[in-house]
């Protein structure tokens, strides 16, 4: 694609992941649709529920701080680009480790102890983008969010 001068760097940006149409519902917002599907599965026990509600509500604070003060205080367009990604990607990697759970405890018809390993690998995946989502907001100096 022909960008105008200066701005050949909107090729260096990766398009980022887009959900199916499944996952976009009722919302169409992802950081909303992929913690209510989840939530309403009835499959999580009460510690994922809680970090669900926590990459809620982290989603949110993030979502806030991007739409009010990223614009101030990152260095250029490209940095800002970048940032845009952050949630979908974080959301990405726990819908990954959500399916392979899901897909376990449907194989093993909920048997606990059999789908130990993905619980894990889903506790993980919300624990880190929890995490990846606070660290990123908070690495700019001056975020009150």
């Amino acid at each position: 694609m022909s960008f105008p001068d200066g701005w050949e760097w909107l090729d260096e940006i990766p398009s980022g992941w887009s959900p199916s149409s499944e996952l976009l519902t009722p919302t169409g917002i992802i950081r909303v649709d992929l913690p209510i599907r989840m939530l309403s599965s009835n499959k999580l026990g009460n510690d994922l529920i809680e970090l669900v509600g926590q990459l809620l509500s982290e989603s949110a604070r993030f979502s806030i701080w991007f739409g009010s003060k990223a614009k101030e205080q990152v260095s250029s367009p490209k940095q800002l680009a970048m940032l845009s990604l952050t949630t979908n990607e974080q959301h990405r990697h726990v819908y990954e480790a959500w399916a392979s759970y899901i897909d376990a405890h449907e194989a093993y018809s909920g048997k606990v102890e059999s789908f130990k390993d993905e619980e894990e690998s889903l506790r993980r995946a919300l624990s880190d983008a929890i995490n990846n989502l606070a660290v990123t907001r908070s690495s700019f100096q001056g975020s009150d969010y």
